[in-house]
């Protein structure tokens, strides 16, 4: 009989491998050498996770290459790649308007705007890496970067219109350059997040797709 801490962590394990597009039968089989390797562990009288010798996702990732050949989704690694970086850019955001609104005589308002955004920016990283490894979360995920990737839209079309309005003489403006870099900035790892998220759907949605 497991104890309740051993049972925790092999419901854990099992959550997590049933993300991968894997047969009930390999499954099952994984499930239950999982819980004789806990059993082993109790009956030594050790540590069950000490015993795993590694953190339970990457050994969970160990045991499914070896059985089904199959490796940790990409957009795992993706989103939490590019969710370290949102967090990262809302950071810089917040301490940039909490110095302008503290000690600069800027435009308050927008500043308070510019302000909730980087938030936003922080929080959608900090939701994507808390959650790269739960596949139930695929819909928040996309959802929330949509959201981002549309207000960044709304926000760059002031100099959409303008752009469209001067022509040419748009491209020769020092402010040209620093938009093209911003949108890269903003919009290119909001594209990766979204790439991650959707290849980071359940086993079950990704074996439909196989099978079409």
């Amino acid at each position: 009989m497991l104890t309740k801490k051993n049972k925790r962590m092999v419901r854990k394990m099992k959550k997590y491998i049933k993300t991968f597009p894997l047969t009930e039968k390999e499954i099952d089989k994984m499930v239950e050498d999982i819980v004789g390797m806990a059993e082993e562990a109790q009956e030594r009288n050790e540590d069950f996770e000490i015993v795993l010798g590694k953190p339970v996702h990457e050994f969970c990732d160990d045991l499914i290459y070896s059985v089904g050949g199959i490796k940790a989704p990409g957009g795992r690694k993706l989103l939490r790649g590019t969710s370290i970086y949102f967090q990262i850019l809302g950071l810089w955001g917040i301490v940039g308007c909490l110095i302008n609104i503290c000690f600069l005589d800027g435009e308050r308002v927008h500043a308070l705007w510019v302000l909730a955004f980087a938030i936003g920016v922080w929080y959608l990283g900090h939701y994507g890496e808390a959650n790269c490894n739960n596949t139930e979360k695929t819909k928040q995920l996309t959802v929330g970067v949509v959201i981002y990737m549309v207000v960044n839209l709304f926000m760059y079309l002031k100099e959409f219109i303008i752009a469209i309005d001067m022509g040419k003489a748009f491209l020769k403006m020092s402010d040209f350059p620093i938009l093209i870099i911003g949108m890269i900035a903003n919009l290119g790892p909001a594209i990766l997040y979204l790439i991650g998220a959707r290849r980071n759907r359940p086993a079950e949605e990704q074996m439909e797709v196989v099978n079409r």
